[in-house]
């Protein structure tokens, strides 16, 4: 599993190649962010995946429903589970604000291909993996939750891309990039629909389909003042933390649960961060990244794992171009090295 991470990365730069060929938007910024916001979601799914659904198997000695029969039959009815729980993890993330807080993230790039994938929260990984682990509790084959998830995660991977709309019969039944290019969506008729993970079965039962029609705007209904790493991330929850402040603790808590249409329309900041990316930066950022992956493959120890976080933290500040104190020269407003990338 460990290997998917630098073959997707490997894909995703002959896409950009492509992309900027046939005159997409491709900016280094939106990508830097969309790639260093996965970093943390990706490291605890290599990490803590299978090992938590491990421990869950251990704790259903107790369990009601004894685990079914690992066959090809137990495994088509796992995937469906998972899609399923999928489909209703991402309903909640779209429809709860407090998890809206840890979703948005994946919806705030307003250029689409397949660095849109790693733009993940590692809350969201943690969530999703606590509602996968019900279907061991009621039976499902362990080893097939894993695998079923894994591949869940691996078909939607080609989803976020321009190259491939629809693939004719097939998009009866499975999402295509136009069905996932309409969720991503920020028109008013696009709004939460099309949530499907692999089936689009379960958006046409249950009334939340959409073809697209008109063309996409991506990215987020709401204007962002600063879109850094830091910010993407939090901006939401102080909006929820204010809302306490405004309308008191019962209206504050009833805010948490409802839709993000419910919320005020403030973008607050949550800090004011200098940001001036370089290509030194990126560079030593991706070879603190490229060392820490290494240690992940070679070790699964607790205390690796723990220097890799911090590790993978420190390239994050680096290649989004968080400057903590100094002046860097080599900023991308004034670097033409930059601007071959950039349109």
């Amino acid at each position: 599993m460990m290997i998917l991470v630098p073959v997707a990365l490997g894909i995703f730069i002959l896409e950009l190649y492509f992309l900027r060929k046939k005159g997409y938007k491709v900016t280094l910024d939106q990508t830097v962010l969309n790639i260093s916001l996965g970093f943390f979601d990706r490291l605890l799914g290599l990490y803590l995946t299978e090992r938590s659904l491990v421990l869950v198997h251990e704790a259903i000695n107790y369990a009601i429903i004894p685990s079914m029969p690992s066959n090809s039959w137990s495994f088509l009815l796992t995937f469906l589970a998972v899609d399923f729980i999928w489909y209703v993890f991402h309903v909640s993330s779209h429809r709860i604000s407090l998890l809206w807080g840890i979703h948005l993230v994946h919806h705030q790039s307003d250029e689409y291909n397949l660095s849109v994938n790693f733009a993940l929260s590692p809350l969201g990984f943690i969530i999703r993996s606590c509602m996968y682990s019900t279907l061991v509790l009621v039976g499902f084959p362990l080893e097939f939750v894993i695998l079923s998830s894994y591949v869940n995660a691996l078909y939607q991977y080609y989803l976020h891309t321009e190259f491939i709309n629809r693939i004719p019969v097939l998009e009866h039944l499975f999402v295509m990039p136009d069905h996932h290019k309409v969720h991503h969506g920020s028109n008013e008729e696009y709004l939460d629909k099309n949530y499907g993970g692999v089936f689009i079965i379960w958006d046409r039962i249950f009334g939340t389909y959409a073809p697209k029609k008109t063309k996409v705007k991506y990215g987020l209904t709401t204007q962002l003042v600063h879109k850094d790493f830091v910010n993407i991330q939090l901006f939401f929850f102080k909006k929820l933390i204010n809302n306490f402040k405004k309308f008191g603790w019962k209206k504050g808590a009833i805010l948490l649960f409802q839709g993000p249409e419910h919320q005020t329309p403030d973008v607050p900041t949550v800090f004011t961060l200098k940001t001036s990316m370089s290509v030194k930066k990126l560079i030593l950022g991706g070879t603190i990244f490229v060392i820490s992956y290494y240690f992940l493959l070679t070790t699964d120890s607790l205390l690796f794992f723990t220097m890799v976080f911090f590790m993978n933290f420190l390239s994050i500040t680096l290649v989004n171009g968080i400057e903590i104190r100094g002046k860097d020269k080599l900023s991308s407003s004034n670097n033409p090295w930059f601007s071959r990338f950039s349109r």
